[in-house]
């Protein structure tokens, strides 16, 4: 039998909710769908979980009586009786007779029991997990601001954890855990650098009793069963401490509180978390960070998503900002685009933040400013974060970089200049570029300035494309058009490129018969996934020489088809070459037919070269594209001189006499 996907278990959720479609509201969906799903995969699964005999599937399905709801709300409370130290009060506000009859209810157990759910009928142990986690994600798009409230888009958790990478044996901390999101891929993250089940302690504290009920079942159903997840509101309690009533510190924080919320200063216990200040009560944001602050080892790091108003709003929160500046605890300010995160259009930004002892010696000083507000791919109703951009964002942060127009290290010297003010456009202006000045001269006499062209023959030059055959000389500091005309030449541009296209193609495709090698020899290791560092250097070192495509490019595209292979790698890696033709058979709908193994290997290998070669063929024909495009661009400015336009007019004032005369004007 083909193992389950992901895809297809989610697509299965999916049909539970038409079950409940009209008969609730679809935020009410969750819960249902969380218990049934919990009491499925328990009973197929031993060792998940503790299941006494009512609540064991066969029992349920079985089940012919018209008190359907009550056999299922008996079973989800022996479970959490069974289960009290990851299971108490997750379902306390679920009853299955609540708006559910018998015909709804009896359908659902018949969808679920068609669902295989035992670790043998799955792709991977995680699976339920991951298409949990999608269904979150649906509810969050449909629930609007309150989605928000819950669920951070999956693209901006695996930024932040990226900038903060997590370590074997580290411990993990979200004071607004919300879904779990984040402590799930500190988890993933972990286990694909330093080994499948490598040491991690992860913790949580959430105040909405619903949505920390889904965080602790999320980490459940991803098969973390040692996670603390606490219900209670941190600003004013945090529950984490150690004997003796003090705070419990961690080695990374990663969390996204509730933007602007309210706050009373006299509820707040552990005051002294709050060093730099109090802002006002409808304006918690800089508390939150505090609490970040205070919570982090002497050697931690934290990454926490703010509203854009905490970098610049003056008052308190200046004072504040200045303490964090000068106590050397804020390292990097990143912002992103607008309308990411689910129920509010406003851009946001993500503050990385250090413990006590600082940044490393060689960024002390100063702070890292990334403007990545461009960095972002539109959608139909929410922007999101591809890989490509999350790779640039996190490879300018790890080489603490300057690059103009999306990154900047900034002096404290002149942060305290600007009075402490934060604001990323201040320190990095991510807008376009201008054009260049018309050239007076040219624009009367003729001729393209050699300084424009000079300035772009680097990019021609790494097409193959050379001076001579773009233009002719005029002067010393100024080219003529060819004698065909700048639209002929622009015409040309491709051809003229093809040589070098294909040289650059076919080194990509020798970098992927060495990788491919390699990949082979990992498969079956439980290893393969850690060679993404490696092949990803590799790659952009042998490509990159040839001056076609930047690093940013290079590693983007090599990010963007990295995770949409993830699961084939990772299945290759766990089952073989035969997995990954299953799981494609699978996507496809069709029967799988056994190939012999080196077929199947030949098959498996060229499918996923071919991809990643689709990719740089697609930045590589953009690149020409602009190549074309700027050649254009000078002749709209300059292959027409106004001592040409002067000419054409007097031509056409002297045909136009002669006519005239022609037909006996005078």
């Amino acid at each position: 039998m083909t193992p389950f996907t992901a895809a297809q278990l989610a697509r299965s959720l999916f049909g539970a909710a038409d079950i409940l479609r009209g008969r609730m509201d679809a935020s009410q969906y969750r819960d249902v769908i969380s218990a049934m799903l919990l009491l499925k995969r328990a009973s197929d699964q031993p060792g998940v979980l503790r299941v006494p005999e009512r609540a064991r599937w066969p029992h349920i399905a079985g089940y012919e009586g018209k008190a359907l709801g009550d056999v299922l709300n008996k079973a989800l409370w022996e479970l959490e009786q069974s289960n009290l130290e990851v299971l108490e009060g997750v379902f306390e506000a679920l009853d299955f007779d609540r708006r559910l009859g018998r015909t709804e209810l009896k359908a659902l157990v018949d969808h679920f029991d068609h669902l295989p759910l035992k670790d043998d009928d799955l792709e991977f142990g995680d699976v339920a997990g991951s298409a949990y986690d999608q269904i979150l994600s649906a509810f969050a798009d449909s629930a609007g601001k309150r989605g928000g409230e819950f669920f951070t888009p999956r693209s901006v958790v695996r930024l932040m954890v990226r900038l903060v990478r997590p370590q074997q044996g580290q411990s993990v901390y979200d004071p607004f855990a919300g879904s779990g999101g984040m402590l799930i891929e500190a988890r993933r993250y972990v286990d694909e650098h330093c080994g499948e089940g490598a040491d991690l302690a992860l913790f949580g504290q959430e105040v909405n009793g619903a949505t920390c009920s889904t965080a602790r079942l999320n980490l459940l159903l991803h098969g973390i069963t040692d996670g603390s997840v606490l219900r209670g509101d941190t600003l004013a309690d945090p529950l984490h401490s150690l004997q003796g009533g003090h705070l419990r510190r961690f080695d990374r924080v990663l969390t996204n509180p509730p933007f602007s919320m309210n706050y009373s200063e006299k509820e707040v216990r552990h005051p002294e978390r709050m060093k730099y200040g109090w802002t006002p009560r409808a304006k918690a944001d800089l508390m939150n960070v505090q609490h970040v602050l205070a919570t982090l080892h002497p050697d931690g790091i934290g990454a926490v998503v703010t509203p854009h108003g905490v970098l610049f709003r003056g008052g308190a929160e200046e004072e504040i900002r200045r303490g964090i500046v000068e106590g050397a605890r804020l390292e990097a300010v990143i912002g992103i685009g607008p309308n990411v995160f689910h129920g509010t259009a406003i851009p946001a930004c993500i503050l990385v933040l250090r413990g006590t002892n600082g940044p490393p010696a060689d960024r002390r000083g100063r702070v890292l400013f990334i403007n990545a507000e461009r960095e972002v791919v539109t959608g139909r109703s929410q922007n999101h974060l591809e890989p490509q951009n999350v790779e640039k964002i996190v490879g300018a942060f790890r080489e603490w970089a300057d690059i103009p127009g999306f990154s900047r290290v900034v002096t404290l010297d002149e942060i305290a200049y600007n009075d402490f003010n934060l604001n990323i456009r201040r320190y990095v202006d991510a807008s376009p570029l201008a054009e260049p000045q018309l050239d007076v001269r040219a624009a009367l006499f003729g001729g393209v300035p050699r300084s424009e062209v000079d300035a772009e023959m680097g990019h021609f030059g790494a097409f193959g494309i050379h001076l001579d055959d773009l233009f002719m000389p005029k002067s010393s500091d100024y080219l003529d058009f060819l004698p065909d005309g700048c639209e002929a030449t622009a015409a040309r541009i491709p051809a003229l490129a093809a040589v070098r296209e294909e040289e650059f193609l076919h080194r990509c495709h020798s970098w992927w018969e060495e990788a491919s090698s390699h990949i082979a020899e990992h498969a079956g290791t439980a290893r393969l996934l850690m060679l993404r560092p490696e092949l990803m250097a590799s790659f952009r070192e042998e490509l990159l020489p040839a001056g076609i495509l930047d690093r940013y490019q290079l590693t983007g595209a090599f990010a963007a088809w990295w995770s949409d292979r993830h699961d084939d790698l990772r299945s290759l890696d766990l089952r073989g070459l035969s997995g990954v033709i299953d799981r494609w058979a699978t996507a496809s709908d069709v029967r799988s037919s056994r190939l012999p193994q080196d077929l199947t290997g030949e098959r498996v290998f060229d499918a996923l070269g071919r991809e990643l070669r689709s990719r740089v063929e697609k930045l590589v024909a953009a690149e020409r594209q602009t190549l074309v495009d700027i050649y254009r661009s000078w002749g709209d400015r300059y292959e027409t001189s106004l001592t040409d336009l002067e000419r054409q007019s007097e031509a056409t004032g002297v045909r136009l006499a002669a006519r005239l005369e022609q037909l006996g004007y005078t």
